[in-house]
């Protein structure tokens, strides 16, 4: 990447296309399938298993919980996402809409919140709940992928099986996070860039590449309690500061009536949106959406499954799912409701140039700008960017963490890794971003989305692992809650 930044995007391009293609149908059904999955089991008498001792109260509150879900399972790619993502849908509809018609209107306002809805955190939740039954009902002592297969792996447990399926994670964590940090640096450079009216470049993107290491470096530091949940309260407070002014400053009639159509478009049109255009699985627009967010989502999955579980105990299962589900999928889709539609508002009006901007800067340009625009939106902008900057960190911090965790052989409930583990791990995700970053800026012929797409296929190419494990973990969480169960 170094070295030969435009032969490796070529290749990371057919790469791409090769893994889509094949593995595209797979996906798309195990998506559907784990949410079914989760939703049977909430809705049954084993949602009523607590996750921990019967009388023990939930280790932390339900706004500190739902902060620590939210902030590690999206991080500012979301802020990059939720404001620009329908530009492609509005540009290429599916389902053979016209492009920048109104029914294309329909399907971008609608497709980001989908993609970001209760799918994608039902992927995030499953592991949370096969690793939390095995750590606080059964007391396996460990806190990592494998502890949720451990019902399956047998004498295995601690043998080379469970070693591979901790590697299989930890690699595909560190890909996904450093795609991540990759993904959502620029935003924040472009929220500096814009504020002091300089252009932007490499060099701005990686000093605040380099803040945000510093910040979850010293939020992993002082743990979970004195860190993360502080970060991921402030976080969530800046999150709410923003959206609130973007919707009462912006078109606020518009914001609510676009929003409430799009979830009812939604409702009536999950299925279809759920397989895509045909033929299933191998459509461009399912390829290039779709697929990639639910490989972005399982590569991210033990991770996040992990950190639920860790923040977990004296919840119940059923608290657990429908926490994770409803808090998870109203908080991305605020994103998409306020962000993503004021931008829809200030293209199709002709107040601002939205899809040239993305087309011919970047999207992150689009975010900074789409904000800008707005009543005192200039300065609003350090805020935006103070908020992504906290973001990236509440993220990553968690997933130093759990890396740090899955490298820990013992570790109690309650306990957290070693100091110098969880350090090693916050620089160690930092070098593939980096490497990225470089790599993007030396391909000038990507243009708008495409500028994403190495980002991209660094997560497709690790996930598919990964859905081997699930199965895994689905089979040995029945098969423990059984034996259990039949015990008591």
């Amino acid at each position: 990447m170094f070295i030969a930044p435009m032969a490796t995007n070529d290749l990371l391009k057919k790469a791409y296309e090769l893994v889509a293609s094949n593995l595209g149908i797979a996906y798309l059904t195990m998506g559907l399938l784990t949410l079914l999955f989760l939703l049977i089991l909430a809705m049954s008498k084993y949602g009523n298993i607590k996750l921990g001792k019967e009388d023990e109260k939930p280790e932390y509150g339900n706004f500190g919980w739902a902060s620590m879900l939210f902030c590690s399972g999206i991080g500012a790619s979301l802020v990059l996402y939720g404001t620009t993502e329908w530009v492609d849908y509005y540009l290429k509809p599916p389902f053979g809409a016209e492009p920048k018609s109104s029914e294309a209107i329909v399907w971008a306002s609608t497709y980001g919140m989908f993609h970001w809805g209760i799918i994608g955190w039902a992927i995030y939740c499953f592991p949370g709940v096969a690793i939390g039954y095995s750590y606080y009902v059964r007391n396996s002592g460990s806190l990592k992928t494998s502890t949720g297969c451990q019902a399956i792996l047998g004498n295995q447990r601690n043998g080379n099986l469970s070693r591979v399926i901790d590697l299989i994670y930890m690699i595909a964590l560190v890909g996904v996070l450093g795609a991540g940090l990759g993904l959502t640096s620029p935003v924040v450079s472009a929220t500096i860039t814009e504020f002091f009216s300089i252009e932007q470049n490499l060099t701005i993107t990686v000093s605040c590449l380099l803040v945000c290491i510093l910040i979850y470096t010293i939020s992993l530091y002082f743990g979970v309690e004195k860190g993360i949940q502080r970060l991921s309260k402030f976080c969530a407070y800046m999150a709410f500061f923003v959206l609130l002014y973007i919707l009462i400053f912006g078109p606020t009639l518009f914001l609510i009536k676009t929003s409430y159509e799009s979830l009812v478009f939604m409702a009536k049109n999950f299925i279809t949106m759920s397989f895509g255009p045909p033929p299933i699985g191998k459509s461009e627009f399912s390829k290039a959406w779709t697929i990639f967010m639910w490989a972005w989502f399982f590569g991210l999955g033990p991770f996040v499954g992990i950190f639920i579980a860790r923040i977990s105990r004296g919840r119940s299962i059923r608290s657990m799912i429908l926490g994770a589900l409803g808090f998870g999928t109203m908080g991305t889709s605020l994103f998409f409701m306020i962000m993503g539609n004021n931008a829809i508002y200030l293209e199709t009006n002709g107040i601002m140039p939205i899809i040239d901007i993305w087309s011919n800067e970047s999207p992150a340009v689009m975010v900074s700008k789409s904000i800008s625009g707005m009543i005192l939106g200039k300065w609003i902008l350090p805020f935006v960017g103070i908020f992504c900057l906290v973001f990236m960190a509440t993220t990553f911090d968690s997933g130093a963490y759990t890396l740090a965790s899955s490298a820990t052989k013992k570790m109690k409930a309650g306990e957290d890794p070693e100091i110098w583990n969880r350090i090693f791990w916050a620089f160690f995700i930092a070098l593939l971003p980096l490497a990225l970053l470089i790599g993007a800026a030396d391909a000038p012929d990507l243009k708008g989305i495409d500028k994403l797409k190495p980002f991209q296929t660094i997560v497709l190419l690790i996930s598919p692992p990964l859905l081997m494990v699930y199965i895994m973990m689905g089979v040995g969480l029945m098969k423990s809650i059984f034996e259990d169960t039949k015990t008591n």
